[in-house]
């Protein structure tokens, strides 16, 4: 079985290079390193190191969040479609419409989950990306820079981003990120390992309620959707 023979950091690049049998394998990030469990002398070999570095997230959230996500994602789909009975909610995202947990990164990252359009008109409205937590703590909300990145290099999708929350009740937040603006992401520990995400607060410009978002969708055709209002499920 193939050994850990070295490991070296350097510090320029944040990055730690593993050697397995005396041959360098590959560069593991500083923030993820402390969580991946490699260890010099460690019996384990290249493609294993290389496949924790790459899914760290995937499996350390495992596939009890990937199912909690996709009711997330049901629920915020239930909720637009009762508001407005001519609209459409589609599931669209990388992995979104499955609840196969599944290990791999999508093509694009921050892919946007629902695709809202019109039923009669098949008109695409905006395209929104669901996240969240199943209880929300504090007062900021943690959004992870490929899906704002999305957002800004698809201004013709009008994309928006949903936190939902189910307790301590339900909440939904609406965020529309600035094509123009250069944020800057964060360091956040979570367990042994160190992620970045954009942080925002209910003074954020970007963001808004549902209210808000309704009042998007109202604006784009409001004769339409008027007409279809129904009372909202929360």
């Amino acid at each position: 079985m193939p050994v850990v023979t070295e490991i070296r950091y350097d510090a320029k690049a944040g990055r730690y290079r593993l050697f397995v049998d005396g041959a360098y394998c590959t560069s593991v990030r500083q923030r993820t390193f402390p969580a991946l469990g490699i260890e010099l002398g460690q019996r384990i070999d290249c493609d294993e190191i290389k496949r924790r570095e790459a899914f760290h997230w995937k499996h350390a959230y495992g596939e009890a969040a990937w199912k909690k996500e996709k009711v997330r994602i049901a629920r915020v789909k239930a909720i637009i479609e009762a508001r407005f009975s001519g609209l459409e909610v589609l599931v669209e995202g990388f992995g979104a419409d499955s609840n196969d947990f599944i290990p791999e990164h999508p093509k694009e990252p921050g892919k946007p989950d629902l695709s809202i359009r019109g039923k009669q008109s098949g008109q695409t409205y905006c395209a929104l990306e669901v996240s969240g937590t199943e209880v929300r703590r504090g007062t900021d909300y943690w959004v992870r820079p490929d899906k704002l990145s999305y957002a800004q290099h698809h201004p013709e999708q009008h994309v928006w981003i949903c936190l939902h929350y189910a307790r301590p009740s339900e909440k939904l937040v609406f965020i529309r990120p600035d094509p123009n603006q250069c944020y800057q992401p964060v360091p956040v520990r979570v367990g042994k390992a160190i992620e970045h995400y954009v942080l925002f607060d209910d003074d954020s410009r970007e963001t808004g309620s549902l209210e808000d978002f309704y009042a998007f969708l109202l604006s784009q055709r409001p004769e339409h959707l008027l007409a279809s209002r129904h009372e909202d499920p929360i």
